[in-house]
């Protein structure tokens, strides 16, 4: 097998490319999975999964992760190899890299080696005497060819051939040996023998009738059959014992296949050999569960048994302990809620396991926090300069001004890609639309002003304590923006996609209450009276918001809310209290554990967010 299939080779040839070529985040990994390099394995899963929560893609960035946490040391090898002045120096220290990698494992022993533990001694033979043949050579070579040259190299895995072994081979490698039984595989039309290959030029007619007329032998496809048809022969003829011949009649997909005429031949010249004949189906060719090599192959195994019944969907919470814990908070988010709400697995993988997180935020989510950030030091810096946070025709091009220095002063706290082709364009997108939402926000009418900006509510060391609602549960959470006037408060939700399906209309059968909460809210928390909450789009062509509005203040809120979302006093102050009874009913359920999934509300437009947990299945 090449090298980099060892374990020794593999972390040897890592380290080149960290330390001189352009090393990837997996590269130190593999690097760090050297056996016997890190005593405690936890520590490379530690940081595997730090570098693809944040999206790293470099070894340098990477290295900075795993020498900034705890428990961890400075990969001084990776500075020593990378210092060498030159290819002589260069591979005098790879050679010592070789020899503490090797060692590694062994370190305060005397093993002596045997079975697999054969083929690192193999490796490191290998990699030894490549090291003194490239250090004896004059011409030039740079580091890419050295990497390439050891990555190359043929390293002999695995056990001496003797009996009671298996030896996986090609026909040209036992053509001077026997065997107690030969298993022959693959034997399918166009795989033993091999497809036709057209000829580009000269048929093999035209071949024959140059070869009389110049003495000039040129190959033909004859000849490869004919060697084909040979190593068919080496292979059946090598068994003492027991010779298998072995096709497939369909692929894994279920569509027919050929078999090779060698199995005709065969037959011709053994006989009939029906009763011999074992034939098995897809679903027998699979393996147990916890053997099958890959995810393909578990996959059929799962196919095999089939479904999974309802008994092993998640069902309510019955541990005391959890319960406890579930009765025991201080507060519950109002994100938390209309989870719960969507889908109470959900909540309970989100909120209460919180699995660790091995993958970056999805771009999404991020521009969305993106925006947020952007519009409030906008709106912020906007009072700071004009004595107002309300964007208005005159001023106008000055908020531009200040959302477009935010955009690039803030840019480097949010991830949005590790491709910086990406990144620049989801900012410029970005930049589109939130100028847009600003222009949007100048021609509006109304008196309502931004006041509040991300309202922070029952975090610790924030403006605003827990909010208690009817029945004693508190909620914490951060309100986006909310505008006043004379007493009164109208809460904005700012949205990355459009917000027809977040009308009032629509809140009670999509349990969607999070506007109304933070109504509640605002009027407990501010003592202001509620003038609605709506959800606010940052993109698309419609930018009208969507909700909940008083019809008592309609002229004062302005012209820019549909008038099926404006309430009189009586329906505005029904919906406020179906809010609450909703509320009351998910919190109830909550901290009764009452989990059961919904597939149908659980992601966007409708699946299982997590399948692998949920087991939902159709």
């Amino acid at each position: 097998m090449e090298l980099a299939h060892t374990g020794l080779g593999r972390g040897l040839l890592a380290l080149i490319r960290c330390a001189v070529l352009d090393g990837s985040s997996e590269d130190l990994l593999a690097y760090l999975r050297t056996p016997g390099l890190v005593r405690e394995p936890y520590l490379t899963d530690h940081l595997e999964a730090e570098v693809r929560r944040l999206g790293v893609s470099s070894a340098a960035q990477a290295r900075e992760i795993w020498e900034g946490a705890e428990n961890r040391w400075a990969l001084k090898e990776i500075d020593a190899l990378a210092g060498a002045r030159d290819r002589p120096a260069f591979l005098a220290s790879l050679d010592r890299q070789l020899e503490r990698l090797f060692a590694n494992p062994w370190r305060r022993s005397a093993p002596v080696f045997e079975g697999a533990e054969l083929d690192d001694p193999r490796a490191f033979t290998a990699v030894h005497a490549a090291i003194a043949e490239l250090s004896a050579l004059t011409g030039e070579m740079d580091y890419q060819r050295v990497h390439d040259v050891l990555a190359g190299l043929g390293v002999r895995a695995g056990s001496e051939p003797q009996p009671g072994r298996v030896q996986v081979t090609s026909p040209e490698a036992i053509r001077a040996r026997r065997f107690q039984a030969v298993f022959v595989c693959g034997l399918q039309e166009h795989e033993f023998p091999r497809r036709s290959a057209s000829e580009p030029f000269l048929s093999d007619v035209d071949r024959r009738d140059i070869a009389r007329a110049t003495g000039l032998v040129l190959g033909l496809r004859e000849d490869q059959l004919e060697r084909e048809r040979y190593l068919f022969y080496v292979c059946a003829s090598r068994a003492e014992r027991e010779l298998v011949l072995s096709s497939r009649y369909c692929d894994e997909e279920g569509n027919p296949q050929a078999r090779s005429f060698f199995l005709d031949d065969a037959e011709e010249a053994l006989g009939d050999l029906s009763e011999h004949v074992l034939t098995r189906s897809l679903s027998d060719m699979t393996w147990e569960f916890g053997c099958a090599p890959t995810e393909a192959e578990w996959e059929r195994t799962l196919a095999r048994d089939g479904p999974r019944r309802a008994s092993g969907l998640p069902r309510p919470l019955t541990a005391p302990g959890a319960l406890r814990a579930l009765n025991g908070r201080k507060a519950v988010s109002a994100g938390a809620l209309e989870r719960f709400a969507s889908c109470p697995v959900k909540w309970l993988v989100e909120d209460v396991m919180k699995p660790e997180k091995l993958e970056p935020d999805p771009e999404q989510m991020v521009r969305g926090s993106y925006a947020h950030r952007v519009l409030e030091l906008t709106f912020r810096t906007l009072r700071e300069r004009t004595g107002s946070r309300r964007v208005t025709t005159e001023n106008l091009p000055e908020a531009e001004r200040i959302l477009v220095s935010a955009l690039t002063e803030l840019q480097g706290e949010f991830r949005l890609s590790p491709n910086q082709t990406r990144v620049r364009a989801a900012v410029r997108r970005l930049e589109f639309d939130l100028l847009r939402y600003l222009r949007h926000e100048a021609g509006r009418d109304g008196v309502f002003e931004p006041e509040h900006l991300e309202l922070r509510f029952g975090f610790e060391g924030g403006e605003h304590a827990a909010v208690e609602l009817e029945g004693g549960l508190r909620v914490r959470g951060v309100i986006d923006r909310v505008d006043t006037w004379g007493g009164w408060a109208l809460v904005r939700d700012y949205k990355s996609g459009r917000v027809g399906s977040h009308k009032e209309a629509d809140w009670e059968r999509e349990n969607r209450f999070q506007a109304a909460l933070y109504m509640l809210v605002v009027e407990r928390a501010l003592g202001l009276r509620a003038a609605g909450g709506v959800y606010v789009p940052l993109s698309g062509t419609d930018r009208r918001p969507r909700g909940l509005v008083a019809e008592e203040v309609a002229g004062e809120l302005g012209s820019d809310f549909l008038d099926n979302d404006t309430k009189p006093e009586e329906e505005f102050g029904g919906r406020k209290e179906w809010a609450q009874r909703a509320i009351a009913e998910v919190a109830e359920g909550m901290a009764a554990g009452r989990v059961s999934p919904c597939p149908d509300s659980c992601a966007y437009r409708g699946g299982c967010s997590y399948p692998q947990i949920c087991r939902v299945e159709d």
